[in-house]
């Protein structure tokens, strides 16, 4: 099975940031594996005027859960990879951060996954059955 490439970019801080493409409009993400969903910046939500689906308690830290809009897709790209109908959770992000959604398990988990720190490249194999 051949993989799919993404390049991405380290920064200062030492996150690991890829460019995805949501309803069609370029954003940047940050490669979390830790992170157990998917999120966005509600904000972007709004821009897309994405659809609220749903809602999701997350805890935020250790202390405390809130609860987080379920916004739909209609298109989600990385590099070649395209789902539609895709779900992200909504999470208000400082906007200094200069990334406006996290790119999680959710979405990761489908894939083998190796993180390319040399040329700064994410690559997605499909998982075998």
């Amino acid at each position: 099975m051949s993989p799919w490439r993404t390049k991405g970019q380290f920064r200062h801080d030492g996150l690991f940031i890829v460019p995805v493409w949501l309803n069609e409009r370029s954003f940047s993400f940050l490669f979390d594996p830790g992170a157990a969903f998917s999120t966005i910046n509600p904000n972007v939500a709004a821009l897309l005027e994405l659809r609220i689906v749903g809602s999701q308690p997350l805890l935020q830290g250790a202390y405390y859960p809130i609860n987080c809009p379920v916004y739909q897709l209609d298109s989600f790209k990385i590099g070649f990879i395209r789902h539609t109908n895709m779900r992200m959770l909504g999470m208000p992000l400082d906007a200094q951060l200069d990334f406006i959604g996290l790119l999680g398990m959710d979405f990761l988990r489908q894939y083998r996954f190796t993180l390319e720190p040399d040329t700064a490249t994410l690559i997605l194999r499909p998982r075998r059955k």
